[in-house]
């Protein structure tokens, strides 16, 4: 491993940076560390990637969003162009260290990043169940024997989501939720358990492409990895986002290859691509649903007061305000809902980790208020 001195190769890759700006702003620096595979011994574009992980961290901390345009080459993805979203703007980078090992480059650099100071305070966290990824590329997955990639890739996104959507309270479903089973029941029984939003994935291609036939490749193969995700609200028994990620690398041909539950596969070249897509799906999700309301039923109500199944692990506090839809079911289609929406202001009296209690602090009857009625909770 070696560490190597700021060059102007490293002030070279920062170039081909689009800002955006807002002047309603307040400013901070950011220091963070990215990572990127050294493929082909292209130095300079491992450079640019792992200074483009760097920038996403610290757009992360700084209540921006770095996004990647793609520029798809024969089935590959590949980095063209980077910007700051959330009306933000970068303003320096110090570049700190570079290390270099045998496939990997990691730099440090410290960011001076402008964020709106209006943008969405992120005041509660959203529960997202995130079932199992399913591997359908099964015939594929002979190739390495990479049987277990759907449950190791699902180890690694609940840490992206963790990690890059901090909004988010992740849970793993301790089962797989096909998406076709998703119908109006389960839905609905799903939102009574509290969970609105449902994480669902599968990899769809882990395919071979032709042998790479220069010297230095000349027992390898392109390999190529397709993901798609849908995130569906069962409240309104929906799809609400979907998404398709492509990528590829380089695969040894030998059977001696890494088990997908390793670090030896993580660190390599195609796992960290895999990795790469991971973690942008992890970002995509938290831009979806952030500044999201929260929305859950009510459990109980007992003496003008009512009791919600969502508490302080969600960022709830005594205080916070929230508000009533009465739901009427069409007595002839019991998946037709009318949302009433109540005049009534509740104010939180009492929040343990999983639940709270609200009551009017001007003592209003809540007597036209039945368990099953929905409660909403929106971010500031």
């Amino acid at each position: 491993m070696t560490i190597k001195p700021m060059t102007k190769a490293l002030l070279t890759a920062l170039s081909g940076l689009s800002l955006l700006f807002s002047p309603l702003l307040h400013a901070n620096w950011y220091e963070a560390t990215g990572q990127a595979a050294i493929e082909r011994g292209d130095l300079n574009s491992a450079r640019k990637a792992a200074i483009e992980d760097a920038l996403q961290r610290a757009s992360l901390f700084a209540g921006a969003r770095l996004q990647s345009q793609q520029q798809v080459i024969q089935g590959i993805m590949q980095h063209s162009q980077i910007t700051l979203s959330s009306a933000a703007e970068l303003k320096e980078v110090q570049l700190l260290s570079e290390v270099q090992s045998k496939n990997q480059v990691t730099i440090t650099l410290k960011a001076h990043i402008v964020a709106e100071g209006k943008a969405c305070q992120a005041q509660y966290r959203t529960p997202l169940l995130v079932s199992e990824i399913q591997l359908q590329a099964r015939q594929d997955a002979i190739s390495g024997q990479l049987f277990q990639l759907g449950s190791d890739s699902s180890r690694q996104l609940n840490r992206h989501l963790r990690d890059f959507a901090p909004a988010l309270l992740v849970e793993p479903s301790p089962q797989p939720i096909p998406l076709q089973m998703l119908d109006q029941a389960t839905a609905d029984a799903l939102f009574n358990r509290g969970h609105q939003f449902i994480l669902i994935a599968s990899i769809n291609d882990l395919s071979l492409g032709k042998k790479l036939n220069k010297f230095w490749q000349s027992s390898q193969h392109e390999r190529f990895f397709a993901f798609e995700l849908w995130l569906y609200d069962t409240f309104e028994r929906r799809v609400r986002y979907q998404q398709e990620y492509r990528t590829g690398s380089y695969w040894p041909t030998s059977d001696a290859t890494p088990a997908s539950h390793s670090m030896a596969f993580w660190q390599m070249p195609y796992g960290q691509k895999i990795d790469q897509v991971l973690r942008t799906a992890a970002q995509d999700i938290g831009q979806q649903l952030q500044c999201q309301p929260l929305l859950t039923q009510i459990r109980q109500v007992r003496q003008q007061q009512l009791q919600i199944p969502l508490g302080s692990n969600h960022g709830l506090r005594v205080g916070d305000q929230i508000q009533i839809i009465q739901l009427q079911r069409d007595p002839q289609d019991n998946q037709i809902r009318r949302l009433l929406h109540s005049p009534l202001q509740l104010l939180l009296t009492e929040v343990t980790p999983d639940g709270a209690w609200a009551a009017s602090p001007s003592q209003q009857l809540l007597n036209h208020i039945q368990p099953g009625d929905i409660v909403s909770l929106a971010a500031n």
